[in-house]
């Protein structure tokens, strides 16, 4: 389905109510392919999940692709694994619950992040100690260009930290359309981060409705429902600095919660930065720093897209002169 000049606000989670010169939604791979081979596609392409990681800083002057594809299914088993396909327009927490109601291990860390799973190949979104790097097989796309499949393995994604080849620019035309999932049959839990770790340290024996029920509640202990309070989830990016540049950071900051990134590196949480650095109270318009999380920044109304960005900004500027490091966005500009 296409269509001309359409509003997005019901396709972000800050509720923003910009507009796009052309929306095209597909349900199936024979949808888009006619799509790409039939129609004069305007420039630029922006490729919308459920968009819960992105900010439109303004009207959309292209074309905003949208899939609609569903369905969850087995294409290969072992007896220690499961290969699961799964259309880029499932909503990523049906999936995770589709994992632990057949006693599939891997995505359980992951419940209730919002979107769809395509995004999940795109972000590599991660909770808890878990990536979905550490559980995706391939990644089924289609040029937009060209209207030619390519199946990416996951070497060949080049995953990193919230990051994909497919943010690159020279890949940013390959519309993700399935990702197959490599899940253990084998009890396998990752249990000993952060929060999650407090939760589950007297827990004689563990489960994965136990875990995803965990997780789940202290997420929405945390962070506001987007239905209810515009945000986008984490807006800033953990930093990961040099080991030897945390030495000297800690020595003003003796509290300063951080993770082993690697042998010479590490991570900061970024929500600590920012509330123990004085940005907590910082707002710009309805643009405001979530109370109970200050790695989240929340739409309090009406806010506009300038107002998130300058208080993001604000908050950047700040973090950086206090202790040297700038933050980066999570949150894609749009």
């Amino acid at each position: 389905m296409q269509k001309d000049f359409f509003s997005l606000k019901k396709h972000n989670t800050f509720g923003l109510d910009v507009k796009t010169r052309c929306f095209f939604e597909f349900s199936n791979l024979q949808e888009l392919q006619h799509f790409c081979k039939n129609t004069v596609v305007q420039q630029p392409i922006f490729i919308l999940g459920g968009g819960s990681n992105v900010l439109f800083t303004k009207d959309f002057p292209g074309t905003v692709i949208h899939p609609r594809n569903t369905g969850i299914q087995i294409v290969k088993e072992t007896e220690t694994q499961v290969f699961v396909s799964v259309a880029a327009g499932e909503i990523w927490d049906d999936f995770v619950q589709w994992a632990v109601s057949h006693n599939y291990y891997g995505v359980e860390n992951l419940s209730i992040i919002p979107g769809h799973v395509g995004a999940s190949a795109i972000q590599n979104i991660g909770a808890y100690g878990v990536e979905a790097k550490d559980v995706i097989h391939t990644v089924q796309t289609i040029n937009l260009q060209t209207g030619e499949l390519r199946t990416f393995s996951n070497a060949e994604c080049l995953f990193d930290y919230r990051k994909s080849v497919f943010k690159s620019p020279d890949f940013q035309l390959f519309c993700v359309y399935e990702v197959t999932f490599v899940l253990s049959k084998i009890p396998r839990y990752t249990c000993n981060y952060g929060a999650l770790s407090h939760e589950l340290k007297t827990t004689p024996h563990l489960s994965l409705e136990l875990v995803r029920n965990t997780v789940i509640r202290i997420r929405e202990l945390k962070l506001p429902d987007y239905t209810k309070i515009g945000n986008a989830g984490s807006f800033f990016k953990n930093p990961v600095i040099p080991l030897e540049q945390f030495k000297i950071l800690q020595k003003s900051f003796p509290h300063i919660v951080h993770y082993p990134a690697s042998e010479n590196h590490v991570k900061i949480a970024a929500a600590w930065l920012i509330e123990n650095l004085g940005c907590k109270q910082f707002q710009y318009g309805d643009a405001r720093v979530y109370e109970k999380q200050a790695l989240v920044l929340i739409n309090a109304g009406n806010a506009r897209a300038q107002d998130i960005l300058s208080l993001a900004q604000k908050i950047q500027n700040h973090v950086h002169k206090a202790s040297g490091i700038m933050l980066e966005p999570e949150v894609i500009y749009v």
